[in-house]
């Protein structure tokens, strides 16, 4: 009996990061909660402007994002071995995928209109999709017996 979980699965967060339209979004994979993004960069990207002391909380709570949604994740909590980048954050709340449809569902329909699309298609598939080569269709079989036309 083999063990479903892959050996190579990361124990501890792994911070990376992404580009949307020139401005970075830091971003995890996160073993308990999946893939995430950090709810500042996003919050910069669409326009918004977090500000001290509170941050990114206040917009948050004004576009109805819920607080089972947002994680928050301490630089103590990512894997930094191998190389891997160390976090300048000493502690930074990340959304799941839920959190940022709530995000995206609440923030001004101009300043999401590219950003929602971009952010479905990293959620599902971790990066911007690419377009897929063409696969030459396979011609039909022809049974021994010949086309049912050919007599």
């Amino acid at each position: 009996m083999t063990d479903a979980t892959p050996t190579h699965a990361p124990k501890s967060p792994i911070l990376a990061t992404l580009r949307f339209e020139g401005k970075t979004i830091r971003a995890t994979r996160h073993p308990a909660h999946g893939r995430m993004l950090m709810a500042h960069d996003v919050l910069l990207a669409i326009g918004y402007i977090p500000k001290p002391p509170h941050g990114a909380r206040p917009i948050l709570n004004g576009l109805k994002v819920s607080d089972t949604n947002r994680i928050t994740l301490t630089r103590g909590d990512f894997d930094t071995t191998e190389g891997r980048p160390e976090p300048t954050f000493s502690k930074a709340t990340f959304l799941n995928r839920v959190g940022l449809d709530e995000l995206v569902a609440g923030a001004a329909a101009k300043k999401v209109k590219t950003f929602g699309p971009w952010m479905a298609d990293v959620m599902e598939n971790g990066a911007p999709k690419r377009k897929p080569k063409a696969v030459p269709e396979a011609a039909p079989e022809v049974s021994a017996e010949g086309l049912p036309w050919e007599d």
